[in-house]
């Protein structure tokens, strides 16, 4: 995952208890080589994710019950090598019974390359970065995230936030929250797998890439409502940004929250 924005408001639940509640666009940017499957309920686990078939973690996701997580890797240049995979704290979280804050709080993030980690539930979304410091309740409003901290300064942060921040201001439609991750995009024909490797602190400029290396291989749209319904879509691309396949779940967790 290599770009996220996110809206969070607070509102009434379906008990009439305050809760959180976000919408969510989210590319996904990887070598087109990495085995992926598409978005699917996982067979012997509670999670709706897409799934690295590489690794076996995954990016993006969330549990039966509600819970929510999303990672993307942050951007440096280091020649030590890490046994264990990011992917993998996606999964964990999902599949653990601990709070957002002390599953954050317990985490050894020095054992991982650098990675951003937006995880949570309806009592609240909680941001990590393992080359950072401190874990912290998202508040209310829009954020977005790359291959560098939560809300940086750049043009591309900043045009993805004030894009969702008008989005939100008109009925929602799934094909509109596609359409705005795709503009600003950038194509990389020019560029080797050598010259792609992650470089300190800087992170590629484009909201959309294609390339036949290296490229947006999904964009997901998650919404989570007071009626405890949570939407989640997938669209698929293929090398220069095909559309490929699109998967669309619905699910609620009012039975997980009685």
């Amino acid at each position: 995952m290599c770009l996220i924005a996110l809206s969070i408001q607070k509102e009434l639940d379906w008990k009439g208890k305050e809760a959180y509640f976000f919408t969510l666009v989210a590319n996904r940017d990887e070598y087109h080589e990495r085995p992926t499957s598409q978005l699917h309920w996982w067979k012997g686990h509670e999670i709706l994710a897409g799934r690295d078939d590489l690794a076996g973690g995954t990016w993006l996701g969330f549990s039966k019950s509600g819970r929510f997580a999303a990672l993307t890797n942050y951007k440096e240049n280091t020649s030590k090598k890490f046994n264990l995979s990011r992917g993998l704290l996606v999964t964990d979280f999902l599949e653990s019974n601990q709070s957002a804050k002390s599953y954050l709080e317990d985490l050894n993030g020095q054992d991982y390359a650098g990675f951003n980690l937006i995880v949570g539930d309806k009592n609240g979304l909680f941001y990590y970065c393992n080359r950072s410091e401190g874990i912290y309740l998202l508040p209310e409003g829009t954020h977005a995230l790359g291959n560098l901290t939560l809300n940086n300064d750049t043009a591309k942060i900043d045009s993805v936030r004030m894009d969702l921040e008008e989005l939100s201001l008109s009925e929602f439609r799934t094909q509109f929250a596609l359409d705005m991750m795709k503009k600003e995009y950038g194509k990389l024909h020019e560029k080797s797998k050598e010259e792609l490797k992650p470089k300190e602190g800087i992170e590629i400029p484009y909201r959309f890439i294609r390339s036949t290396i290296y490229g947006t291989r999904c964009t997901s749209v998650c919404r989570t409502l007071p009626n405890g319904d949570i939407e989640f879509c997938e669209q698929s691309y293929s090398e220069e940004g095909v559309e490929g396949g699109r998967r669309e779940f619905t699910f609620n967790i009012k039975l997980f929250d009685a």
